[in-house]
Protein backbone atom coordinates (compact mmCIF):
# COMPACT_ATOMS: atom_id res chain seq x y z
CA UNK A 1 0.00 0.00 0.00
CA UNK A 2 1.23 3.64 -0.95
CA UNK A 3 2.29 5.61 2.15
CA UNK A 4 -0.54 8.45 1.41
CA UNK A 5 -2.64 5.77 1.17
CA UNK A 6 -1.86 4.16 4.16
CA UNK A 7 -1.74 7.41 6.14
CA UNK A 8 -5.34 8.39 5.13
CA UNK A 9 -6.48 5.20 6.27
CA UNK A 10 -4.74 5.35 9.89
CA UNK A 11 -5.93 8.92 10.06
CA UNK A 12 -9.94 8.51 9.52
CA UNK A 13 -9.75 5.16 11.87
CA UNK A 14 -8.07 7.16 14.66
CA UNK A 15 -10.94 9.83 14.13
CA UNK A 16 -13.58 7.43 14.18
CA UNK A 17 -12.39 6.29 17.71
CA UNK A 18 -11.94 9.90 18.47
CA UNK A 19 -15.95 10.31 17.31
CA UNK A 20 -17.25 7.38 19.68
CA UNK A 21 -15.92 9.27 23.21
CA UNK A 22 -18.30 12.63 21.74
CA UNK A 23 -21.68 12.80 22.79
CA UNK A 24 -23.49 10.97 20.05
CA UNK A 25 -27.12 11.75 21.48
CA UNK A 26 -28.82 13.86 24.40
CA UNK A 27 -31.99 12.80 26.54
CA UNK A 28 -33.57 16.26 27.02
CA UNK A 29 -35.95 16.66 30.49
CA UNK A 30 -38.89 17.43 29.66
CA UNK A 31 -40.22 17.97 33.26
CA UNK A 32 -40.94 21.66 32.94
CA UNK A 33 -42.56 21.10 29.28
CA UNK A 34 -44.77 18.50 31.30
CA UNK A 35 -45.38 20.75 34.37
CA UNK A 36 -46.18 23.70 31.49
CA UNK A 37 -48.93 21.32 30.40
CA UNK A 38 -50.71 20.53 33.53
CA UNK A 39 -50.89 24.41 34.04
CA UNK A 40 -52.76 24.78 30.97
CA UNK A 41 -55.02 21.90 31.54
CA UNK A 42 -55.52 23.16 35.27
CA UNK A 43 -55.97 26.75 33.95
CA UNK A 44 -58.83 25.43 31.75
CA UNK A 45 -60.39 23.67 34.22
CA UNK A 46 -60.74 27.00 36.84
CA UNK A 47 -61.76 28.99 33.84
CA UNK A 48 -64.54 25.86 33.26
CA UNK A 49 -65.76 26.03 36.78
CA UNK A 50 -66.06 29.77 37.13
CA UNK A 51 -68.28 29.63 33.70
CA UNK A 52 -70.48 26.99 35.69
CA UNK A 53 -71.11 29.63 38.51
CA UNK A 54 -71.24 32.58 36.23
CA UNK A 55 -74.25 30.30 34.68
CA UNK A 56 -75.75 29.56 38.00
CA UNK A 57 -75.57 33.18 39.14
CA UNK A 58 -77.91 34.15 35.88
CA UNK A 59 -79.59 30.88 36.21
CA UNK A 60 -81.09 32.23 39.80
CA UNK A 61 -79.62 29.43 41.48
CA UNK A 62 -79.97 28.77 45.83
CA UNK A 63 -76.91 30.31 48.03
CA UNK A 64 -76.32 26.79 49.23
CA UNK A 65 -75.34 25.64 45.17
CA UNK A 66 -73.51 28.85 44.54
CA UNK A 67 -71.40 28.40 47.96
CA UNK A 68 -70.31 25.17 46.95
CA UNK A 69 -69.58 25.76 43.43
CA UNK A 70 -67.60 28.94 44.38
CA UNK A 71 -65.86 25.86 47.05
CA UNK A 72 -64.97 23.92 44.10
CA UNK A 73 -63.44 26.68 42.42
CA UNK A 74 -61.09 27.57 45.53
CA UNK A 75 -60.02 23.97 45.41
CA UNK A 76 -59.44 24.04 41.51
CA UNK A 77 -57.53 27.74 41.94
CA UNK A 78 -55.47 26.16 45.08
CA UNK A 79 -54.49 23.29 42.78
CA UNK A 80 -53.61 25.50 40.13
CA UNK A 81 -51.53 27.94 42.50
CA UNK A 82 -49.34 24.71 43.42
CA UNK A 83 -48.27 23.54 40.13
CA UNK A 84 -47.54 27.52 38.91
CA UNK A 85 -45.22 27.47 42.07
CA UNK A 86 -43.42 24.08 41.07
CA UNK A 87 -42.75 25.64 37.71
CA UNK A 88 -41.19 28.81 38.71
CA UNK A 89 -39.24 26.91 41.30
CA UNK A 90 -37.92 24.93 38.39
CA UNK A 91 -37.11 28.04 36.16
CA UNK A 92 -35.53 29.54 38.77
CA UNK A 93 -33.15 26.40 39.94
CA UNK A 94 -31.92 26.32 36.13
CA UNK A 95 -31.47 22.88 35.80
CA UNK A 96 -29.79 20.91 33.65
CA UNK A 97 -31.50 20.56 29.88
CA UNK A 98 -30.73 16.86 29.87
CA UNK A 99 -28.25 14.01 29.73
CA UNK A 100 -25.71 13.44 26.97
CA UNK A 101 -24.43 10.05 26.27
CA UNK A 102 -21.53 8.74 24.11
CA UNK A 103 -20.91 5.28 22.80
CA UNK A 104 -18.13 4.82 24.71
CA UNK A 105 -17.63 4.36 27.52
CA UNK A 106 -20.74 2.45 27.25
CA UNK A 107 -23.25 3.41 30.19
CA UNK A 108 -26.42 4.71 29.61
CA UNK A 109 -26.57 8.14 31.81
CA UNK A 110 -27.89 7.20 35.36
CA UNK A 111 -32.08 8.59 35.71
CA UNK A 112 -32.91 6.96 31.91
CA UNK A 113 -35.18 4.17 32.25
CA UNK A 114 -37.14 2.33 29.59
CA UNK A 115 -40.79 2.94 28.80
CA UNK A 116 -42.25 -0.63 29.06
CA UNK A 117 -45.57 0.16 27.60
CA UNK A 118 -44.16 1.17 24.54
CA UNK A 119 -42.20 -2.09 24.73
CA UNK A 120 -45.55 -3.81 25.50
CA UNK A 121 -47.49 -1.99 22.82
CA UNK A 122 -45.47 -2.87 20.66
CA UNK A 123 -44.88 -6.70 21.48
CA UNK A 124 -41.19 -6.80 22.11
CA UNK A 125 -39.64 -5.81 19.13
CA UNK A 126 -37.52 -3.28 21.62
CA UNK A 127 -34.89 -4.71 23.28
CA UNK A 128 -35.08 -4.35 27.18
CA UNK A 129 -31.64 -5.32 28.02
CA UNK A 130 -28.89 -3.23 27.08
CA UNK A 131 -25.54 -5.49 27.63
CA UNK A 132 -25.55 -7.05 24.38
CA UNK A 133 -25.93 -3.25 23.10
CA UNK A 134 -23.06 -2.46 25.08
CA UNK A 135 -20.79 -5.70 23.83
CA UNK A 136 -21.60 -4.28 20.22
CA UNK A 137 -20.14 -1.26 20.21
CA UNK A 138 -17.18 -2.02 22.13
CA UNK A 139 -16.71 -5.04 19.81
CA UNK A 140 -17.08 -2.24 16.95
CA UNK A 141 -14.31 0.03 18.29
CA UNK A 142 -12.24 -3.30 19.08
CA UNK A 143 -12.49 -4.38 15.56
CA UNK A 144 -11.52 -0.53 14.63
CA UNK A 145 -8.34 -1.38 16.27
CA UNK A 146 -7.46 -4.33 14.82
CA UNK A 147 -8.00 -3.10 11.49
CA UNK A 148 -5.50 -0.54 12.43
CA UNK A 149 -3.24 -3.04 13.57
CA UNK A 150 -3.65 -5.24 10.77
CA UNK A 151 -2.61 -2.16 8.26
CA UNK A 152 0.56 -1.40 10.28
CA UNK A 153 1.62 -4.94 10.71
CA UNK A 154 1.57 -4.92 6.76
CA UNK A 155 4.22 -2.24 6.92
CA UNK A 156 5.81 -1.05 3.48
CA UNK A 157 4.83 -3.95 1.52
CA UNK A 158 2.44 -3.64 -1.75
CA UNK A 159 0.63 -6.41 -1.60
CA UNK A 160 -0.07 -8.31 2.18
CA UNK A 161 -2.83 -10.18 3.46
CA UNK A 162 -2.74 -8.02 6.36
CA UNK A 163 -4.45 -5.20 3.82
CA UNK A 164 -7.56 -7.39 2.96
CA UNK A 165 -8.24 -8.82 6.84
CA UNK A 166 -7.87 -5.24 7.93
CA UNK A 167 -10.75 -4.13 4.88
CA UNK A 168 -12.75 -6.73 6.89
CA UNK A 169 -12.72 -6.20 10.14
CA UNK A 170 -13.36 -2.62 9.05
CA UNK A 171 -16.54 -3.79 7.21
CA UNK A 172 -17.54 -5.07 10.30
CA UNK A 173 -16.86 -2.22 12.45
CA UNK A 174 -19.31 -0.01 9.69
CA UNK A 175 -22.14 -2.61 10.03
CA UNK A 176 -21.71 -2.64 14.28
CA UNK A 177 -22.00 1.28 14.11
CA UNK A 178 -24.68 1.89 11.74
CA UNK A 179 -26.59 -0.90 14.04
CA UNK A 180 -25.70 0.84 17.65
CA UNK A 181 -26.63 4.03 16.16
CA UNK A 182 -30.17 2.69 14.34
CA UNK A 183 -30.60 1.25 18.26
CA UNK A 184 -30.19 3.94 20.19
CA UNK A 185 -32.22 6.08 18.17
CA UNK A 186 -34.89 3.68 18.82
CA UNK A 187 -34.77 3.08 22.54
CA UNK A 188 -37.95 4.41 24.46
CA UNK A 189 -37.20 6.13 26.84
CA UNK A 190 -39.60 6.73 29.80
CA UNK A 191 -40.49 10.32 31.45
CA UNK A 192 -39.68 12.79 32.55
CA UNK A 193 -36.58 11.97 29.47
CA UNK A 194 -37.57 12.45 25.79
CA UNK A 195 -35.68 9.63 23.62
CA UNK A 196 -32.87 10.02 22.50
CA UNK A 197 -32.24 13.16 20.27
CA UNK A 198 -29.20 12.47 18.06
CA UNK A 199 -26.17 14.84 17.50
CA UNK A 200 -25.56 15.01 13.63
CA UNK A 201 -22.07 16.32 13.96
CA UNK A 202 -21.02 13.18 16.02
CA UNK A 203 -23.33 10.74 13.81
CA UNK A 204 -22.33 11.69 10.80
CA UNK A 205 -18.32 11.33 10.54
CA UNK A 206 -19.03 8.07 12.77
CA UNK A 207 -20.46 6.42 9.76
CA UNK A 208 -18.93 8.31 7.36
CA UNK A 209 -15.01 8.39 8.54
CA UNK A 210 -15.29 4.44 8.86
CA UNK A 211 -16.52 4.08 5.38
CA UNK A 212 -14.28 6.34 3.84
CA UNK A 213 -11.30 4.61 5.72
CA UNK A 214 -12.60 1.38 3.73
CA UNK A 215 -13.08 3.06 0.36
CA UNK A 216 -9.11 4.19 0.72
CA UNK A 217 -8.25 0.48 2.05
CA UNK A 218 -10.09 -1.28 -1.24
CA UNK A 219 -9.35 1.34 -3.89
CA UNK A 220 -5.58 1.26 -2.93
CA UNK A 221 -5.34 -2.68 -2.82
CA UNK A 222 -6.41 -4.81 -5.91
CA UNK A 223 -6.72 -8.19 -3.77
CA UNK A 224 -8.57 -6.02 -0.90
CA UNK A 225 -11.23 -4.70 -3.89
CA UNK A 226 -11.26 -8.57 -5.43
CA UNK A 227 -12.18 -9.78 -2.15
CA UNK A 228 -15.09 -7.07 -1.48
CA UNK A 229 -16.60 -8.01 -4.41
CA UNK A 230 -16.49 -11.63 -3.13
CA UNK A 231 -18.20 -10.45 0.22
CA UNK A 232 -20.50 -8.89 -2.00
CA UNK A 233 -21.80 -11.73 -4.06
CA UNK A 234 -21.82 -13.86 -0.99
CA UNK A 235 -24.04 -11.64 0.77
CA UNK A 236 -26.55 -11.40 -2.48
CA UNK A 237 -26.43 -14.78 -2.49
CA UNK A 238 -27.56 -15.47 0.84
CA UNK A 239 -30.50 -12.61 0.68
CA UNK A 240 -31.33 -14.53 -2.26
CA UNK A 241 -31.57 -17.85 -0.37
CA UNK A 242 -32.87 -16.64 2.77
CA UNK A 243 -36.73 -16.72 2.05
CA UNK A 244 -36.77 -20.22 0.69
CA UNK A 245 -34.76 -21.32 3.72
CA UNK A 246 -37.46 -19.22 5.95
CA UNK A 247 -40.17 -20.86 3.83
CA UNK A 248 -38.71 -24.41 4.60
CA UNK A 249 -38.37 -23.29 8.10
CA UNK A 250 -41.86 -22.49 8.32
CA UNK A 251 -43.18 -25.77 7.04
CA UNK A 252 -41.44 -27.56 10.27
CA UNK A 253 -43.24 -25.20 12.58
CA UNK A 254 -47.16 -24.72 13.79
CA UNK A 255 -49.16 -21.31 13.34
CA UNK A 256 -48.73 -19.74 16.74
CA UNK A 257 -45.13 -20.14 16.28
CA UNK A 258 -45.02 -18.15 12.73
CA UNK A 259 -47.17 -16.09 14.00
CA UNK A 260 -44.60 -14.70 17.15
CA UNK A 261 -41.78 -14.91 15.53
CA UNK A 262 -39.08 -14.93 12.37
CA UNK A 263 -36.94 -18.10 12.93
CA UNK A 264 -34.53 -19.63 10.86
CA UNK A 265 -33.81 -22.76 12.89
CA UNK A 266 -36.01 -25.75 12.15
CA UNK A 267 -38.76 -26.92 14.48
CA UNK A 268 -40.70 -30.10 15.26
CA UNK A 269 -44.15 -29.88 13.76
CA UNK A 270 -43.30 -31.38 9.98
CA UNK A 271 -45.28 -34.71 10.79
CA UNK A 272 -48.12 -32.62 12.57
CA UNK A 273 -48.43 -30.26 9.13
CA UNK A 274 -48.00 -33.03 6.92
CA UNK A 275 -50.94 -34.63 8.96
CA UNK A 276 -52.61 -31.71 8.39
CA UNK A 277 -52.57 -31.87 4.82
CA UNK A 278 -53.54 -35.52 4.72
CA UNK A 279 -56.85 -34.78 6.51
CA UNK A 280 -57.32 -31.67 4.63
CA UNK A 281 -57.27 -34.59 1.11
CA UNK A 282 -54.14 -32.74 0.00
CA UNK A 283 -52.90 -35.30 -2.72
CA UNK A 284 -49.43 -34.31 -3.20
CA UNK A 285 -49.15 -36.87 -6.04
CA UNK A 286 -51.99 -36.08 -7.71
CA UNK A 287 -51.24 -32.34 -7.78
CA UNK A 288 -47.40 -32.89 -8.96
CA UNK A 289 -49.13 -34.86 -12.07
CA UNK A 290 -51.60 -32.28 -13.02
CA UNK A 291 -48.70 -29.53 -12.50
CA UNK A 292 -46.44 -31.54 -14.68
CA UNK A 293 -48.28 -32.49 -17.77
CA UNK A 294 -49.58 -28.45 -17.69
CA UNK A 295 -45.77 -26.83 -17.15
CA UNK A 296 -44.01 -29.23 -19.01
CA UNK A 297 -46.62 -29.61 -21.70
CA UNK A 298 -46.96 -25.93 -22.25
CA UNK A 299 -43.06 -25.57 -21.69
CA UNK A 300 -42.11 -27.52 -24.93
CA UNK A 301 -44.70 -25.93 -26.93
CA UNK A 302 -43.56 -22.46 -25.92
CA UNK A 303 -40.23 -22.98 -26.27
CA UNK A 304 -39.85 -24.91 -29.84
CA UNK A 305 -42.77 -22.99 -31.37
CA UNK A 306 -41.46 -19.62 -30.21
CA UNK A 307 -37.78 -20.57 -31.51
CA UNK A 308 -39.31 -21.60 -34.84
CA UNK A 309 -41.28 -18.45 -35.26
CA UNK A 310 -38.49 -16.32 -34.32
CA UNK A 311 -36.05 -18.24 -37.02
CA UNK A 312 -38.33 -17.90 -39.62
CA UNK A 313 -38.41 -14.02 -38.99
CA UNK A 314 -34.83 -13.54 -38.64
CA UNK A 315 -33.85 -16.12 -41.70
CA UNK A 316 -36.57 -15.55 -44.10
CA UNK A 317 -37.12 -11.77 -45.74
CA UNK A 318 -40.67 -11.55 -46.93
CA UNK A 319 -43.28 -8.78 -47.43
CA UNK A 320 -44.51 -7.79 -43.96
CA UNK A 321 -41.69 -9.19 -41.91
CA UNK A 322 -41.93 -6.10 -39.73
CA UNK A 323 -45.31 -5.33 -39.47
CA UNK A 324 -46.07 -8.97 -38.29
CA UNK A 325 -43.39 -8.09 -35.47
CA UNK A 326 -44.63 -4.87 -34.39
CA UNK A 327 -47.96 -7.13 -33.82
CA UNK A 328 -45.82 -9.17 -31.57
CA UNK A 329 -44.31 -6.45 -30.17
CA UNK A 330 -47.69 -5.06 -29.57
CA UNK A 331 -49.23 -8.19 -27.82
CA UNK A 332 -46.58 -8.46 -25.15
CA UNK A 333 -47.98 -5.34 -23.96
CA UNK A 334 -51.42 -6.71 -23.74
CA UNK A 335 -52.42 -8.06 -20.14
CA UNK A 336 -53.28 -11.62 -19.70
CA UNK A 337 -56.18 -10.47 -17.41
CA UNK A 338 -57.66 -8.31 -20.06
CA UNK A 339 -58.24 -11.43 -22.42
CA UNK A 340 -58.99 -13.85 -19.69
CA UNK A 341 -63.25 -13.01 -20.09
CA UNK A 342 -62.91 -13.66 -23.23
CA UNK A 343 -60.69 -16.71 -23.50
CA UNK A 344 -63.30 -18.37 -20.99
CA UNK A 345 -65.87 -17.82 -23.56
CA UNK A 346 -63.96 -19.04 -26.44
CA UNK A 347 -63.01 -22.01 -24.58
CA UNK A 348 -66.28 -22.95 -23.71
CA UNK A 349 -68.01 -23.01 -26.72
CA UNK A 350 -65.30 -25.26 -27.87
CA UNK A 351 -66.02 -27.36 -25.12
CA UNK A 352 -62.39 -27.17 -23.65
CA UNK A 353 -63.26 -26.46 -20.10
CA UNK A 354 -62.28 -29.31 -17.23
CA UNK A 355 -59.17 -29.80 -19.56
CA UNK A 356 -55.58 -29.48 -20.03
CA UNK A 357 -55.72 -28.69 -23.61
CA UNK A 358 -56.42 -24.67 -23.12
CA UNK A 359 -53.52 -24.61 -20.40
CA UNK A 360 -51.16 -26.26 -22.91
CA UNK A 361 -51.84 -25.43 -26.35
CA UNK A 362 -52.61 -21.80 -26.73
CA UNK A 363 -49.01 -21.74 -25.45
CA UNK A 364 -47.57 -21.82 -28.75
CA UNK A 365 -48.19 -18.56 -29.55
CA UNK A 366 -45.95 -17.05 -26.31
CA UNK A 367 -45.16 -13.61 -28.17
CA UNK A 368 -42.66 -12.51 -25.11
CA UNK A 369 -40.38 -15.74 -25.81
CA UNK A 370 -40.49 -15.16 -29.70
CA UNK A 371 -39.09 -11.55 -29.19
CA UNK A 372 -36.53 -13.08 -26.59
CA UNK A 373 -34.96 -15.84 -29.59
CA UNK A 374 -35.37 -12.87 -31.99
CA UNK A 375 -32.79 -10.97 -30.12
CA UNK A 376 -30.52 -13.96 -29.14
CA UNK A 377 -30.37 -15.07 -33.16
CA UNK A 378 -29.85 -11.10 -34.17
CA UNK A 379 -26.93 -11.21 -31.76
CA UNK A 380 -25.70 -14.92 -32.49
CA UNK A 381 -26.83 -16.43 -35.75
CA UNK A 382 -24.94 -16.48 -38.78
CA UNK A 383 -26.25 -16.65 -41.90
CA UNK A 384 -24.10 -18.08 -43.71
CA UNK A 385 -24.79 -21.50 -41.66
CA UNK A 386 -27.83 -21.68 -43.60
CA UNK A 387 -26.88 -20.76 -46.66
CA UNK A 388 -24.19 -23.82 -46.40
CA UNK A 389 -26.40 -26.19 -45.41
CA UNK A 390 -28.88 -25.26 -47.99
CA UNK A 391 -25.78 -25.85 -50.50
CA UNK A 392 -25.39 -29.44 -49.22
CA UNK A 393 -28.64 -30.00 -49.79
CA UNK A 394 -30.52 -29.87 -46.29
CA UNK A 395 -33.93 -29.13 -46.04
CA UNK A 396 -35.30 -26.42 -44.22
CA UNK A 397 -36.45 -28.67 -40.93
CA UNK A 398 -33.18 -30.53 -40.92
CA UNK A 399 -31.57 -27.04 -40.85
CA UNK A 400 -33.78 -25.89 -37.88
CA UNK A 401 -33.68 -29.10 -35.92
CA UNK A 402 -30.23 -30.33 -36.15
CA UNK A 403 -27.64 -26.95 -36.65
CA UNK A 404 -30.06 -23.72 -35.18
CA UNK A 405 -31.62 -25.22 -32.63
CA UNK A 406 -28.18 -26.60 -31.05
CA UNK A 407 -27.03 -22.73 -31.46
CA UNK A 408 -30.04 -21.59 -29.11
CA UNK A 409 -29.83 -23.98 -26.49
CA UNK A 410 -28.66 -21.16 -23.78
CA UNK A 411 -31.78 -19.04 -25.12
CA UNK A 412 -34.11 -21.93 -25.06
CA UNK A 413 -33.00 -23.20 -21.42
CA UNK A 414 -33.49 -19.76 -19.99
CA UNK A 415 -37.05 -19.41 -21.59
CA UNK A 416 -37.71 -23.01 -20.39
CA UNK A 417 -37.00 -21.94 -16.95
CA UNK A 418 -38.75 -19.00 -17.18
CA UNK A 419 -42.05 -20.99 -19.15
CA UNK A 420 -42.09 -24.01 -16.33
CA UNK A 421 -42.17 -21.61 -13.60
CA UNK A 422 -45.00 -19.27 -15.01
CA UNK A 423 -46.63 -22.15 -15.77
CA UNK A 424 -46.41 -23.77 -12.25
CA UNK A 425 -47.83 -21.22 -10.44
CA UNK A 426 -50.29 -20.00 -12.76
CA UNK A 427 -53.36 -19.92 -10.49
CA UNK A 428 -56.26 -17.62 -12.34
CA UNK A 429 -56.07 -19.62 -15.65
CA UNK A 430 -56.74 -23.32 -13.97
CA UNK A 431 -59.32 -21.82 -11.71
CA UNK A 432 -61.21 -20.40 -14.39
CA UNK A 433 -61.05 -23.73 -16.66
CA UNK A 434 -60.85 -26.69 -14.02
CA UNK A 435 -64.14 -27.00 -11.66
CA UNK A 436 -63.01 -31.25 -11.87
CA UNK A 437 -61.28 -31.94 -8.23
CA UNK A 438 -58.69 -34.56 -9.92
CA UNK A 439 -57.52 -31.47 -12.04
CA UNK A 440 -56.66 -29.75 -9.73
CA UNK A 441 -53.03 -28.11 -9.73
CA UNK A 442 -50.43 -27.42 -6.47
CA UNK A 443 -51.43 -23.84 -6.39
CA UNK A 444 -55.12 -24.31 -6.34
CA UNK A 445 -54.69 -26.74 -3.70
CA UNK A 446 -52.41 -24.56 -1.59
CA UNK A 447 -54.99 -21.81 -1.93
CA UNK A 448 -57.69 -24.18 -0.62
CA UNK A 449 -55.81 -24.39 2.65
CA UNK A 450 -57.00 -21.05 3.58
CA UNK A 451 -60.60 -21.93 3.38
CA UNK A 452 -60.71 -23.14 7.25
CA UNK A 453 -63.41 -21.24 8.99
CA UNK A 454 -61.77 -21.83 11.97
CA UNK A 455 -57.99 -21.97 12.24
CA UNK A 456 -55.97 -21.68 9.51
CA UNK A 457 -52.97 -23.44 10.07
CA UNK A 458 -49.89 -21.37 8.37
CA UNK A 459 -47.71 -24.52 8.91
CA UNK A 460 -49.18 -26.97 6.42
CA UNK A 461 -49.58 -23.86 3.96
CA UNK A 462 -45.75 -23.06 4.09
CA UNK A 463 -45.10 -27.21 3.54
CA UNK A 464 -47.81 -26.73 0.80
CA UNK A 465 -45.45 -24.27 -1.06
CA UNK A 466 -42.21 -25.62 -0.26
CA UNK A 467 -43.48 -28.89 -1.98
CA UNK A 468 -44.81 -26.75 -4.58
CA UNK A 469 -41.43 -25.00 -5.33
CA UNK A 470 -39.53 -27.88 -4.85
CA UNK A 471 -40.08 -28.87 -8.12
CA UNK A 472 -38.71 -25.81 -9.24
CA UNK A 473 -35.64 -25.55 -7.85
CA UNK A 474 -34.86 -29.01 -9.36
CA UNK A 475 -35.78 -27.74 -12.64
CA UNK A 476 -33.52 -24.79 -12.31
CA UNK A 477 -30.20 -26.69 -11.22
CA UNK A 478 -30.79 -28.85 -14.10
CA UNK A 479 -30.77 -26.32 -16.71
CA UNK A 480 -28.81 -23.53 -15.34
CA UNK A 481 -25.45 -24.84 -16.81
CA UNK A 482 -27.29 -23.98 -19.95
CA UNK A 483 -27.93 -20.98 -19.06
CA UNK A 484 -24.28 -20.06 -18.42
CA UNK A 485 -22.93 -22.06 -21.34
CA UNK A 486 -20.86 -20.05 -24.46
CA UNK A 487 -23.31 -17.92 -26.66
CA UNK A 488 -21.72 -18.23 -29.39
CA UNK A 489 -21.66 -21.74 -30.12
CA UNK A 490 -21.57 -22.62 -33.41
CA UNK A 491 -20.61 -19.64 -34.54
CA UNK A 492 -18.32 -18.88 -37.48
CA UNK A 493 -15.89 -15.85 -39.08
CA UNK A 494 -17.23 -14.64 -42.10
Amino acid sequence: MKTKSRIAFIVLILLTLLCMFLPIASFEDNTAASIAADVEKQQGRVESEQAKLDRYVKGGKDQATLDKQKTKIEKEQAKLDDLLAKQEELLSADAASGLSYSLLPGRLPDGIEIDMQVVNQNGGVYPTGFTSYYACVYLAAALLVISLALLLAGGGKLVSKCFTFSSFANLAAVILLAYAVLRLHGIPVKLPYSNAIMNPWVVVPLLVLPTAALFVNITAMPNTKRSMIYVLCVFLCALSLLPFWIMMVNATRNSQQIQSSVSLIPSSFLSYNWKVLADKNFDVLLGFKNSAIIAFGSTILSVYFSALTAYGLTVYKFKGAKFLYSVILAIIMIPGQVTGTGFYMFMYRLGWTNSYLPLIIPAIAAASTVFFFKQYLEANFQISLVEAARIDGAGEFYIYNKIIMPIMVPAMATMGIMAVIASWNNYLTPLMLLSDPKMKTLPMMVKELRGDIYRTEYGSIYLGLTMTALPLVIVYFCFSKYIIAGVAVGGVKE
